[in-house]
């Protein structure tokens, strides 16, 4: 009996971890965001205008989708897990800027440190930083 609760254990130990780390990793945004951004700002490689957007949760909790205020999709990307350092008392939207160009980073719904960052970088960001040019990241809370 002892030397099957020896093997057993590690397996057991393994599925229970598992499974938490699913509901950890699913307890990311769970509404729609609605944003207003004053500023113009990329997203991968696409420019926005300032204006009103919708962020959304894909089912697949990895893809992220963006649109204007008349429902149009404007942007689509992947994203994963972001734990932030204080837990936000409106959403937020989180930008690294170089120079006069701002770049969407990562989102943080209202009452919860769970939030994702963007996966990947620009082509104009990842440029910019080979550059040696240091991205300064702020937060915009949205009411």
């Amino acid at each position: 009996m002892k030397q099957h609760l020896r093997t057993l254990a590690p397996v057991l130990l393994s599925l229970f971890f598992g499974v938490i780390g699913t509901v950890r990793a699913n307890a990311q945004i769970t509404n729609e965001i609605r944003a207003h951004v004053n500023h113009s700002f990329m997203v991968g490689d696409k420019t926005l205008p300032a204006g009103d957007y919708t962020f959304r949760i894909e089912s697949s909790y990895e893809i992220m989708i963006m649109q204007n205020k008349n429902g149009d999709n404007v942007a689509e990307f992947t994203v994963r897990e972001s734990v932030d350092n204080h837990t936000p008392k409106h959403s937020e939207l989180v930008f690294r800027k170089y120079g006069n160009t701002e770049f969407l980073s990562k989102i943080y719904e209202i009452g919860s440190k769970d939030g994702v960052a963007l996966t990947e970088s620009s082509k104009e960001e990842s440029r910019l930083a080979n550059q040696g040019q240091h991205g300064m990241e702020h937060a915009e809370e949205q009411p």
